[in-house]
């Protein structure tokens, strides 16, 4: 029985017939609102999941603010007021990914309070619902078995019998007290909310004032943020890139060999060779990017004297003039093989002799797995 009713529960969140009273629908926002935050926060770092997330929330939240508003019998221009602010604010939290950007849901969320305030035109709901998706079956069976209680009482021989009229009508008694004072409930929090709503309305310019300064409180304190958050993805996306780094570290660096015309060979930490030799100082620290095809030409690929060219991901310029020239992992063994069998090779104007090289690539315990004879 549990188990049906909460299944109808479920299905009562995407009725667009029914009417949910204050309670449920902010209930349900303040739910929508804390989830998504939590959501969104675990899956940030995949878009999709993220986009998921947002429809999901939106979605649930849209369904209760229609509800609210066939409850108070209000226009649906406010239902686009609503889902437009929640889905603006919830799509530029995802795209950000930044925290601060969770003031926007202010936005939605003031439009929130202001359909609660609105009081219940029907007084019929079931669990904050009335609609379509009938609940009344689980208050009927609840009431059948309160009524249907029986308790034990015992006469003055100490014989124990069955007695249900007093309970029956202290049950009656019951019902109908939390009936009256529910409905008291109800009027004096409509009568709180009426209030409230009509104390803003009567005073235009106030809340105009007000909703202008949230407008600016908000920007100001996300779009520094948002301009930020956007900056570090450029970077951190042209920096994925670029394989290696300009700040590579020596550690980063394996297998050193020094070859014969001073010259030096390592594996990179992404198993892609690294050429470094003393060249002429600059003050470039990138003298070559394939990522945005900028900086010395001369540096573009890796010339052998048999005319095979091999192009370079980047060649950069350590502090003390040393050149890094970085490839491919996906060229690593082309360019020991080359390097062991031909004469020379030229890279960023600069000649190399090969005179020697086999020999000594072939006693590197490293460097002598990737020689093919």
């Amino acid at each position: 029985m549990f188990l049906g009713v909460y299944v109808l529960l479920l299905k009562s969140l995407f009725c667009l017939t029914g009417s949910d009273n204050r309670y449920r629908f902010i209930a349900i926002h303040l739910s929508c609102y804390f989830l998504f935050v939590i959501a969104s926060s675990l899956f940030s770092f995949n878009a999709l999941l993220s986009f998921l997330v947002l429809c999901l929330f939106v979605g649930i939240s849209t369904f209760s603010t229609k509800r609210r508003l066939n409850d108070a019998n209000l226009k649906t221009n406010w239902l686009f007021a609503y889902t437009g602010s929640f889905l603006i604010a919830s799509f530029v939290i995802v795209m950000s990914a930044s925290s601060i950007s969770y003031w926007l849901l202010l936005f939605p969320f003031a439009i929130t309070t202001f359909l609660m305030t609105f009081k219940s035109k029907n007084n019929n709901h079931i669990f904050g619902y009335y609609g379509d998706i009938d609940l009344s079956s689980y208050v009927k069976q609840e009431n059948y078995q309160n009524q249907m209680r029986i308790e034990p009482t015992f006469n003055q021989d100490g014989v124990a019998h069955s007695h249900t009229s007093n309970h029956e009508n202290n049950s009656s008694a019951f019902v109908y007290s939390k009936k009256i004072a529910k409905d008291s409930n109800i009027q004096l929090d409509s009568d709180i909310g009426e209030i409230i709503r009509l104390k803003l309305l009567n005073n235009k310019n106030t809340v105009l004032a007000v909703t202008i300064m949230l407008f600016i409180v908000i920007t100001l304190l996300t779009l520094p943020s948002l301009t930020t958050s956007f900056d570090n993805d450029e970077n951190t996306l042209s920096h994925t890139n670029e394989i290696p780094s300009a700040t590579q570290s020596k550690n980063d660096l394996l297998h050193e060999i020094t070859l014969p015309d001073n010259f030096s060979l390592f594996i990179s930490s992404f198993n892609g060779i690294t050429l470094k030799w003393q060249g002429d100082e600059t003050s470039e620290i990138y003298l070559w990017q394939q990522l945005t095809a900028q900086g010395d030409e001369t540096c573009t690929a890796i010339t052998y004297n048999n005319g095979k060219a091999i192009r370079t991901l980047n060649v950069t310029q350590a502090n003390n003039g040393d050149y890094l020239a970085n490839f491919s992992p996906l060229d690593t063994k082309v360019i020991i093989n080359n390097i062991a069998a031909r004469n020379s090779f030229t890279l960023c104007g600069y000649e190399f002799s090969l005179k020697g090289s086999q020999s000594i690539l072939g006693k590197h315990r490293y460097y002598s797995t990737f020689i093919t004879n």
